[in-house]
């Protein structure tokens, strides 16, 4: 199995895992108990391309696939197993099978296109919308148009990888928009 087109095997034991991945969760709950205000609440809906069904919204943060990059049913399929959840990979935007052609491209853009613009039938006037993207390919201006969405800025986000082990720099951007 290939797990970020680099061969995954299994190992002897998860032991030396579940203890980094559970203290770095205890240093983020940790981190979040810090900043947390009891006055704010924070829900998390999903949004499709058919509908959405929110009260109003102040503020959205999403990160929506990379185009034929990650298989993400696979790669949590463990979580599908446990939750005893149906996956829905034949509708799964950018989905690595379909690949990166011109197509595929056009069906991920339609597709973000759409569920964006039934978020942004949601907002409250004003209200911020946060995309994190890896945007290589220059998608983003033309969902954002197709959405009804203005990007209002563009900040720069190093990502350390801090669960991976791979060298190099890799740099992810969150597009802040709101709605024309």
């Amino acid at each position: 199995m290939l797990k970020h087109r680099r061969p995954c095997r299994p190992v002897d034991s998860a032991r030396r895992f579940l203890l980094r991945y559970t203290l770095d969760t205890l240093e983020r709950i940790s981190t979040f108990a810090d900043v947390r205000r009891s006055d704010r609440v924070a829900a998390i809906l999903h949004a499709t391309r058919e509908s959405s069904t929110c009260a109003a919204v102040r503020r959205v943060v999403t990160s929506p696939p990379y185009p034929g990059l990650i298989d993400y049913h696979e790669q949590h399929r463990y979580a599908y197993e446990l939750l005893g959840l149906d996956g829905h990979r034949d509708v799964e935007l950018g989905r690595p099978a379909l690949g990166t052609s011109r197509l595929a491209l056009q069906e991920y853009v339609d597709g973000v296109a759409d569920v964006l613009r039934n978020v942004r039938a949601t907002l409250e006037p004003g209200a911020p919308v946060c995309i994190v993207v890896n945007d290589r390919r220059g998608l983003y201006p033309e969902i954002l148009s197709r959405a009804g969405l203005r990007l209002e800025d563009r900040l720069e986000r190093h990502v350390n990888r801090r669960t991976g082990r791979r060298a190099g720099e890799y740099f992810e951007s969150i597009l802040v928009a709101v709605a024309n």
